[in-house]
């Protein structure tokens, strides 16, 4: 008696995507500074594979001339958080870094308006 030759492909397996920033993406943050907020600064943080942040701060990172905004990437979005005075908050999530950075340079007008 023969068997049936019959053939279930096998699902192909893909290494997950790491949603991680990349040094270009630094390079597109400090630019955006670099109009913005000339005297700021911005740093890549990259904790593992799969987790990397960019934080852009003011001089010293002195809460007294301003927020320290950190962007990271989850689920496809691009996360836009701010860090001022011990709290931590949540400003959105964009589908793009220019995106995240047209809210973040939007911030920095405001303050750059006010003075700081």
């Amino acid at each position: 008696m023969s068997q049936s030759a019959h053939i279930q492909p096998q699902p192909e397996w893909s290494f997950p995507r790491a949603s991680v920033l990349t040094w270009d993406d630094l390079d597109a943050v400090r630019a955006a500074l670099s109009e913005a907020a000339p005297s700021w600064s911005a740093e890549l943080n990259q904790t593992s594979w799969d987790d990397s942040s960019i934080v852009a701060m003011p001089e010293a990172a002195s809460d007294l001339l301003g927020p320290s905004f950190i962007l990271h990437r989850t689920g496809g979005r691009v996360h836009l958080d701010m860090f001022r005075w011990d709290e931590y908050r949540k400003l959105g999530a964009f589908g793009s870094l220019n995106e995240a950075l047209s809210a973040m340079r939007s911030r920095l007008a405001v303050l750059a308006a006010s003075g700081l």
